[in-house]
């Protein structure tokens, strides 16, 4: 789940974490008897000495969320603490709070990359500005850093994704492209970044194509979609499209993301699965034996219509798929000299799963009909085979 970018209320409730550094102790308490009243969340660290606060930054068991420090202190002033600090790669907001106000010292801490700079004053009104300072100072660092750890989430989910991703602006401009994206357009992110999805697009397709992208830019749809592309190679490709829309607070269109993959194998497994079974059907259904095909749970997986012919049974075979084999042959029995014999017969075949071959059976309108039977291999399990055609040679009874 993506980490809000902001969140005021869980902030209000979050402890912040201040080291304040002055070689005056007694303002130290001061300050942090004052700061911890007006707000809180607030807990206050003193310390007397840039080196006593360094050696706090590298031993308190909790993050510090802000230093606040004086210019002025003996050993090294603020803005030398400050430089340690970020040497160190402690990157925490740094509120400079002195007594030494200039206009050379404030342009200094603030070259110096100072996070705010607040001259000390008479009066407790002073620590209402301070905490505010402080407050808004680490709310829009925990902002930053969220939504630093936000993007670095995102680049990591586009870079690992197995399927391929681009990237798009506001104006569907590309501003990313993943390694997948790479391998399956043929192009480089170098090649892509910085245009647009003309050169993935047969020109065929391109006025498709950008009916899709007006709708994606009005958000009103194109979110998924099914295109011929062309490789950098000239290669003809299809792709499977899953568009995603991102919107600011006003509700507009700030980023568009495009995963897609290549199921040009996958489209041409499924048009020879289609023709292999119009073709298969055809035969099924012209074949002259009659045929059943049944599951290992002896349910109808298919029957012709000559077996309906055969059998003269009124109805479509199609509707007889799942029916229980069992009881579809002792409603045909009837049409057997023997009956019960054709059911024992049926089921005795089934139990031993034996092959048969050109069995003879008598109805009893003095016809023949010859069976063949063959155990099959199915997914779910073992199947069974029945081919029925009338008995030749002059044969009409058994």
């Amino acid at each position: 789940m993506t980490e809000p970018l902001h969140r005021p209320e869980a902030d209000r409730n979050e402890r912040i974490r201040v080291l304040h550094v002055d070689d005056d102790r007694e303002f130290t308490e001061l300050v942090a008897t004052f700061l911890e009243r007006v707000d809180d969340a607030f807990s206050v660290r003193s310390e007397t000495a840039a080196a006593d606060a360094l050696e706090a930054l590298e031993t308190e068991d909790e993050r510090i969320d802000c230093i606040v420090s004086d210019y002025d202190m003996p050993g090294a002033d603020g803005l030398e603490l400050l430089e340690t600090v970020r040497d160190r790669d402690v990157d925490v907001p740094f509120v400079l709070f002195t007594g030494k106000g200039s206009e050379e010292i404030a342009s200094e801490a603030i070259s110096a990359g100072v996070t705010d700079y607040l001259q000390k004053e008479g009066g407790t009104d002073q620590y209402t500005v301070l905490a505010n300072r402080v407050r808004n100072a680490v709310d829009q660092h925990r902002s930053k850093r969220a939504l630093a750890a936000s993007q670095d989430r995102l680049s990591r989910f586009i870079e690992q994704s197995p399927l391929g991703i681009i990237e798009y602006d506001e104006t569907f401009e590309i501003v990313r492209v993943n390694p997948v994206a790479e391998e399956i357009t043929g192009y480089t992110a170098e090649e892509l970044v910085g245009g647009t999805w003309m050169p993935i697009v047969p020109e065929a397709e391109r006025r498709r194509v950008a009916e899709i992208e007006r709708g994606l830019l009005a958000d009103r749809g194109g979110y998924r979609s099914v295109n011929d592309n062309v490789t950098r190679d000239g290669e003809r490709i299809r792709c499977a499209w899953h568009n995603q829309v991102v919107t600011d607070d006003d509700g507009e269109v700030i980023r568009v993301f495009s995963q897609f993959e290549d199921i040009t194998e996958r489209e041409e497994r499924k048009r020879e699965l289609e023709r292999t079974n119009s073709v298969l059907s055809t035969v099924f259904d012209t074949l002259p034996h009659g045929v059943l095909v049944e599951d290992a749970d002896r349910r109808v997986l298919a029957v012709n219509h000559r077996l309906y012919d055969l059998f003269e049974i009124d109805g479509n075979p199609e509707e007889a798929v799942g029916a229980d084999c069992e009881r579809f042959a002792v409603e045909v029995s009837d049409r057997f000299v023997d009956p019960e014999g054709f059911v024992t017969r049926l089921n005795a075949v089934v139990e031993t799963g034996e092959p048969v071959y050109d069995e003879r059976l008598a109805l009893d309108d003095g016809r023949t009909l010859r069976r063949t039977y063959r155990p099959v291999d199915l997914p779910g399990g073992d199947g069974h085979l029945w081919l029925y055609r009338l008995g030749g040679d002059g044969e009409t009874s058994e």
